[in-house]
């Protein structure tokens, strides 16, 4: 049986897919957050803080009931300028309570997309990083140009923006 939350495709969604391609780039994203590692990991690991850290309107179509975990699948959309309708379909393929997980794209604008959230105590506060290795189905040129030039604008305020959101939360 099918489960269409996760069959179902929008514009853009791509094929069901999540084998690796010869060639993929990797980008690596850091921040530090002045708050405790479980703190940052939790804020990752819901519901509201995805939709609240996410630039831009990215609506959750669906979330597991019982949070992250190794399985559970999520889908979410938003809209390439306003305009262009995309959904994505991810499974979680790795997940460490406290420590890090990793969502693996199955639908998508890319041809592959693998993610890793990784939190760390750094200090008093948390070293917090992204690792995303990707393969658009731009080809590898683009990938490192083009592509590269609007993940590092997006992963980067989206960093910006979790501080700012996890901070205040821990700092009432």
């Amino acid at each position: 049986m099918t489960d269409r939350r996760t069959d179902e495709r929008g514009f853009l969604s791509g094929p069901h897919t999540t084998e690796r391609p010869r060639a993929t780039s990797t980008a690596v994203y850091g921040a530090r957050f002045d708050a405790p590692p479980d703190r940052v990991f939790a804020f990752c690991t819901t519901r509201s803080g995805l939709e609240r850290s996410m630039p831009g309107v990215v609506r959750v179509l669906h979330w597991p009931e019982d949070g992250l975990a190794e399985g559970e699948t999520m889908v979410l959309s938003w809209r390439i300028a306003g305009v262009v309708p995309v959904r994505w379909v991810g499974v979680i393929d790795s997940f460490e309570d406290g420590e890090h997980f990793t969502d693996l794209q199955l639908r998508g604008l890319f041809r592959y997309f693998r993610h890793t959230h990784t939190v760390a105590p750094d200090g008093t506060g948390t070293a917090y990083t992204d690792r995303v290795e990707f393969a658009s189905r731009f080809g590898v040129l683009l990938d490192r140009t083009v592509v590269r030039f609007v993940m590092n604008r997006m992963f980067l305020r989206r960093l910006a923006l979790m501080r700012d959101l996890v901070e205040e939360a821990a700092h009432p």
